[in-house]
């Protein structure tokens, strides 16, 4: 099969979105048990958005690969 750049950039994005969602739950866990500085805890709502827009990459490019096909 003949490498996809756009599956290729989807799944990257994808795999991104879901470090920066790992990211952020780990900080809301370690900011519950009082473990977090206060600079990550102000990074979750950048962490959240940072993964929309990466999920959303992904979704264009899935969309992308689908019709070149």
């Amino acid at each position: 099969m003949a490498f996809n750049s756009d599956t290729y950039h989807a799944n990257k994005y994808r795999r991104i979105a879901f470090e920066e969602i790992a990211q952020a739950k780990d900080i809301k866990r370690r900011a519950a048990l009082g473990q977090a500085y206060d600079w990550e805890v102000r990074r979750i709502p950048f962490l959240a958005k940072q993964a929309r827009t990466s999920l959303r990459l992904s979704r264009l490019y899935r969309e992308c690969a689908k019709h070149k096909l």
